[in-house]
């Protein structure tokens, strides 16, 4: 965010607006999000709350003349240098003092050398005189959060970094240059052609590049390296440099294109034919495949038991004696589960209409009726399962072959369709009630994000095994599968693809064992492939993008030093940079680590 001085010098019509007036403005209409204190700090206003600040009016600072300019170029590097040489022997010379004083060993003694030492750095660093030069080296000794620097003796010259700012300024860059360096030996060092626990960063390099063009996705030079400062470039250059980064940024659009293509590819190779952005759609497939299964499934059962019935086997009578003791044990039940009180009415009904003999075929006719009053997910789904439970010990052995075939007929049904909570829940319908338990646009949900993977299984093992329309079925969750992803990823309303959410439901799907089941090993290589490409090309490494538009202080002070030129003057220097950039941008979007000579 830039200061209030900086806002001024782009629009200066606000130069006779007060500061607070114009930042309090600022922040109620562009930056309400940010606390007032902390916008206030930004934007470099002090003492905001003290009396009379409320007229203050912070003007920019006007342009430095030629001489001025011309001045620093000169006096940046001088005091810099002259202050880091003597810095450097200002320590011996204090030392030396200290001995010399006579009082070696002594708090007094350790006073004297720092005294003499810090005066030493002093006397031998450059003073700079120009404004210029003394912002410049000001702006660095403030950001590096070393002293403030301080007049000289003639109350004009400034001593751009004080003695103990030099030293400060020592060890802030001292890791840096040390970092530098390292990484500099690390690519200098010979590069070991072994892939596997030796590989290095270029071997790495090439799977990634590998990888992704195997997805069907581009990576910038900075991607496929993962090294912090091509992607620190390649992100910077987009903002300093828009004109010149043109054939990055459609690089980077292209790849995103790409990234959402792959996605498409991986749909159409699961065979869906249907729009998978649809929910409702690949939910009416399901529905459709399963009722079908089940109303075939049916209808074998209801061809058996008209076979016993033809055959006579269900005019059996039957004691009902333990049905009638159920129904008792649960009449408190009955209370909060009034299903109960109806299967108790029915069975009285049949007792009256039969004078108490009452036949198989009336059973059957009442465990039909249990299996319509249980609901899905209800108590009354429990309590209705155990009443068919009873009706099928009561009957059990009664009739011939041709009703016990029936009753097996039943019982794989009812495993299939009526015992398992996810299949059944689906079929609500078919529950003798109008609301669906499970709404069509709800299916994928239902049966592939909620539950565990048996839940999973009992669903789609019906599909897999229920003909072309149970594999069209399957299919459309497969597809809708791979969409769901797509969707995580695209979940960001800003445009910014979201890697962390399309990441963590991959994993929690990996994790339950879902993606093997579903695609396969090779399917679940393929995706959990494609999450590493998306990693390279998504992520950044830590530092390297700037959110806060701020930078590096000490190479941002020296290129406003390299920004103090003569006006008009375009130096061969300005050219050079500019083919340098270009050159960089070509290598970030042309570089591939696949074809680099080791």
């Amino acid at each position: 965010m830039a200061t209030l001085a900086e806002f001024r010098t782009k629009y200066p019509q606000y130069n006779d607006m007060p500061d607070v007036e114009l930042a309090d403005s600022l922040h109620q209409k562009f930056y309400s999000d940010i606390p007032r204190p902390q916008f206030f700090q930004q934007l470099d206003i002090v003492g905001a709350q003290l009396p009379g600040s409320e007229k203050t009016i912070t003007l920019p600072k006007a342009q430095p003349s030629i001489m001025d300019r011309l001045g620093a170029v000169l006096e940046v590097p001088a005091t810099m240098a002259t202050g880091l040489v003597s810095s450097a022997a200002a320590v011996p010379y204090g030392l030396y003092k200290g001995i010399t004083s006579g009082k070696m060993g002594t708090p007094e003694g350790v006073q004297i050398g720092q005294r003499e030492a810090a005066g030493f750095m002093e006397r031998n660093t450059y003073q700079p005189r120009t404004e210029t030069a003394q912002d410049v080296l000001g702006g660095m000794a403030k950001a590096l959060s070393v002293l403030p620097p301080t007049l000289g003796a003639s109350g004009s010259a400034l001593t751009a970094l004080a003695p103990a700012a030099v030293g400060q300024m020592r060890t802030a860059v001292a890791p840096t240059v040390a970092a530098t360096q390292q990484r500099m030996a690390k690519v200098l060092a010979p590069q070991s052609t072994m892939m596997g626990g030796g590989a290095a960063s270029t071997d790495e390099a090439l799977l990634r590049q590998q990888r992704a063009l195997s997805q069907g996705i581009p990576l910038t030079k900075g991607q496929q390296l993962q090294d912090f400062a091509q992607q620190q470039f390649e992100s910077d250059v987009v903002k300093q440099s828009p004109d010149l980064a043109k054939g990055l940024q459609e690089f980077k659009t292209q790849q995103k294109k790409d990234i959402q293509g792959r996605f498409e590819q991986l749909i159409d190779q699961t065979g869906v034919d249907v729009d998978v952005s649809n929910p409702r759609k690949v939910g009416a497939i399901v529905d459709s495949a399963l009722v079908k299964q089940f109303e075939a499934k049916q209808k074998l059962v209801n061809d058996a038991y008209q076979k016993a019935r033809d055959a006579g086997e269900t005019k059996a009578v039957v004691d009902t004696s333990r049905l009638d003791q159920w129904l008792a044990d649960n009449a408190p039940e009955a209370i909060s589960v009034p299903q109960i009180n109806s299967i108790k009415a029915k069975l009285d009904a049949l007792k009256t209409a039969t004078n108490g003999q009452v036949t198989v075929d009336d059973l059957e006719n009442l465990y039909k009726a249990a299996g319509q009053l249980g609901k899905p997910g209800d108590p009354s789904n429990v309590f209705m399962r155990q009443v068919k439970s009873v009706i099928n010990d009561v009957t059990e052995g009664a009739g011939g072959d041709l009703y016990r075939a029936a009753r097996a007929e039943r019982a794989g049904l009812g495993r299939q369709f009526e015992d398992t909570y996810r299949v059944a829940k689906l079929l609500g319908t078919k529950g003798g009630y109008a609301d669906r338990a499970v709404a069509l646009d709800d299916v994928f949900s239902h049966v592939v994000l909620d539950g565990d993977l048996d839940q999973m299984r009992t669903v789609t093992k019906l599909l897999k095994n229920g003909g072309e329309d149970g594999q069209r079925a399957y299919a459309a969750l497969q597809g809708q599968t791979i969409q769901y992803l797509k969707d995580q990823l695209n979940r960001n309303t800003s445009g910014k693809l979201s890697y962390d959410a399309f990441a963590k439901t991959l994993a929690t799907l990996d994790k339950e064992g879902k993606l093997d089941y579903m695609f396969g090993k090779k399917g679940r290589e393929t995706l959990t492939e494609l999450q590493g490409t998306l990693r390279d090309a998504l992520v950044e490494i830590p530092g390297t993008v700037n959110y806060s538009n701020t930078g590096n202080v000490v190479v941002r002070a020296l290129d406003k030093l390299a920004s103090l030129r003569i006006p008009l003057a375009k130096t061969v220097a300005d050219i050079a940079k500019e083919s340098e950039l270009k050159k960089k941008v070509e290598q970030s979007i042309t570089y591939d680590a696949t074809k680099v000579k080791k």
